[in-house]
């Protein structure tokens, strides 16, 4: 269904909360300036969903937006935002990178977890297409090496995916329900690949259905994280392949099928042990939630990975300031957490 918001019968002095409510209740909470200009404050949001995939298309004047690590702490869900320029100017700010001066058909990712800072030009068109973190089958250590970082529209991958992305967002209200599943699965693989060419991943120098067959399986593992019998075998079953050739997919890009579902299943972990909720669950009642059968290894596991104990994990990090803790990656070669600030890999800070 069409959702459409405007700030046109809005008393002009009540149109930044009203815009604040708009963006809160189309996205997430955020912190919203408007600067003093020549003419009054004006903006319409016009939102649609095709199966997980959320698209909008802003129009404004100029104003700032931002998140802050208070304001993750208590939102439940985390999303990837891909901003498309369509027209004006904007610039983000997120994990130590900067994105100036977006052209029109440039774009730029972002993760709802890490703080961000957007400053919008005068004479806005941008449109948004929002995912839930786990529809997007790719680990943290991926995902939080591009974000913020500009993909621009008229060169390579990028220039395939904003033509589609802006087609989408111009066609949005024409689909079934069945053909806007399709849509958000084909916009979903684009975003993945587009993660994997930017990262210079040379296991995505394969072919077009190992490509996708990889894909696919990722998108399963995030979906299927807290079946505790989740294995390279069911997962073949499911994809009416064999167990081995599940195994070779993951091995051409340096991992198996048992390491990477532990590093998703510790993400998701150290995500709820960080989060601020009325209702604090048992440490063992998260790992349970996530496929763990025995608190233990799950302890091992995550200390192993974090440094520290997940109880440890959540007396440091489970009650944010507004001061940053930096960014959590795994470093590839070892599967170990590495705190990374600003863009530059540091020794961990937290329970050293």
């Amino acid at each position: 269904m069409v959702v459409h918001v405007s700030t046109d019968s809005v008393p002009v002095r009540d149109r930044a909360a009203f815009f604040a409510d708009a963006l809160a209740q189309a996205y997430l909470r955020n912190a919203i300036t408007i600067p003093e200009g020549p003419r009054p404050f004006s903006a319409s949001l016009t939102s649609d969903r095709l199966g997980p995939l959320q698209v909008s298309n802003l129009l404004a004047e100029p104003y700032q937006v931002s998140r802050t690590r208070r304001m993750i702490s208590h939102d439940p869900d985390e999303y990837v935002f891909i901003g498309l320029q369509r027209r004006g100017a904007s610039a983000f700010l997120q994990d130590g990178r900067e994105a100036i001066s977006l052209r029109p058909g440039d774009f730029t990712l972002f993760a709802t977890s890490i703080p961000v800072t957007a400053q919008y030009g005068e004479s806005l068109e941008i449109a948004t297409f929002v995912l839930p973190r786990r529809a997007l089958a790719v680990p943290d250590s991926d995902l939080y090496r591009i974000t913020g970082s500009v993909v621009r529209g008229d060169e390579g991958l990028g220039r395939l995916m904003s033509s589609f992305l802006s087609r989408i967002v111009d066609t949005a209200d024409s689909y079934t329900p069945e053909a806007g599943e399709e849509v958000a699965r084909n916009a979903t693989a684009l975003f993945a690949t587009l993660t994997a060419e930017r990262l210079g991943r040379d296991g995505f120098d394969v072919d077009a259905a190992q490509r996708v067959l990889h894909l696919r399986v990722r998108s399963f593992i995030n979906r299927n994280l807290a079946d505790p019998d989740l294995s390279a075998a069911s997962i073949a079953r499911a994809h009416h392949v064999s167990a081995r050739y599940i195994q070779r997919l993951f091995q051409s890009q340096g991992t198996t099928v048992g390491r990477w579902i532990l590093r998703r299943r510790l993400e998701e972990c150290r995500r709820e042990l960080e989060r601020i909720s009325p209702r604090v669950p048992a440490v063992g009642e998260v790992a349970r939630r996530w496929g763990f059968t025995s608190p233990a290894r799950f302890s091992h596991a995550f200390k192993a990975a974090y440094g520290m104990s997940p109880s440890e994990w959540r007396a440091a990090t489970g009650f944010p300031t507004e001061k940053a803790y930096g960014t959590i990656r795994f470093d590839i070669g070892t599967d170990r957490a590495v705190l990374f600030e600003g863009g530059d890999r540091r020794a961990p800070r937290v329970g050293q």
